[in-house]
């Protein structure tokens, strides 16, 4: 398991922002807990600290489809008082810790309120350049083009927070959910997965963790800039720069 010296203060432009003067409880669930269903009343903001979510939408028929995968730093709008329904349900793809930013919280006109809202509005542009890159590879590429895709994009957003090890990074999502985020099946996904280790681009350090052994060959595969990427959909600290 990736472990490192940070983990007790993930996003610091995020979680400083909340910390500061709003004194929110901090929650935890465990694996497979939903906090909130597609549909259902949601007025408020998400922030996680420790863990995986999914945000997800789900046919008739029970099929899903996972629209975005928080890691821990990321925070994230379920609903808003003018708007309380929540657009996606929400769901622990691990043991979660995290903090239900409620709307008096984050209307209110504090310095850290204002700082909230405008990481929030960070949060919604990097979150629309992550699902428009996925968009962009579920409509023109292949099963490789999509988990490379996805592998890129998790280890960048973790390597920013300081959840990596070198180019390793703690993996505790299964392929059921891998596939519903890729949209894939389990056995594209598998194969896929199997072919890249064969082929020296990954590989499994342990049950819960993913090395990415050939980061240039995975970018090829899907057609990734990083240096740009990591500009598109990391968010910039308003006055020091990179996050990191």
């Amino acid at each position: 398991m990736v472990t490192n010296a940070s983990l007790g203060r993930v996003h610091s432009t995020l979680t400083d922002a909340i910390l500061a003067d709003h004194h929110s409880p901090t929650s935890r669930a465990p694996q497979g807990k939903t906090l909130t269903f597609e549909g259902n009343f949601a007025d408020h903001s998400l922030l996680l600290l420790e863990g995986w979510i999914a945000l997800s939408k789900t046919l008739t028929n029970g099929e899903t489809q996972i629209i975005d995968v928080m890691l821990p730093g990321d925070f994230a709008l379920i609903g808003t008082r003018i708007v309380p329904v929540a657009a996606c349900t929400v769901e622990a793809l691990s043991d979660i810790e995290y903090i239900n930013i409620q709307p008096d919280k984050a209307n209110g006109p504090s310095t850290a309120s204002a700082q909230l809202r405008e990481i929030l509005a960070a949060s919604i542009l990097t979150t629309q350049s992550r699902t428009s890159e996925l968009l962009l590879r579920m409509g023109r590429g292949n099963a490789a083009s999509r988990v490379a895709y996805a592998l890129i994009e998790f280890h960048t957003r973790l390597q920013a927070v300081g959840r990596t090890d070198g180019n390793i990074l703690e993996f505790p999502i299964n392929q059921q959910k891998f596939g519903e985020f890729t949209g894939l099946t389990n056995v594209h996904v598998c194969r896929t997965l199997r072919r890249f280790e064969r082929e020296g681009i990954i590989a499994h350090p342990d049950s819960r963790s993913i090395a990415l052994t050939d980061m240039k060959a995975l970018c090829t595969l899907a057609d990734v800039d990083l240096d740009l990427f990591r500009d598109e959909i990391l968010i910039r600290h308003p006055l020091h720069g990179a996050a990191d």
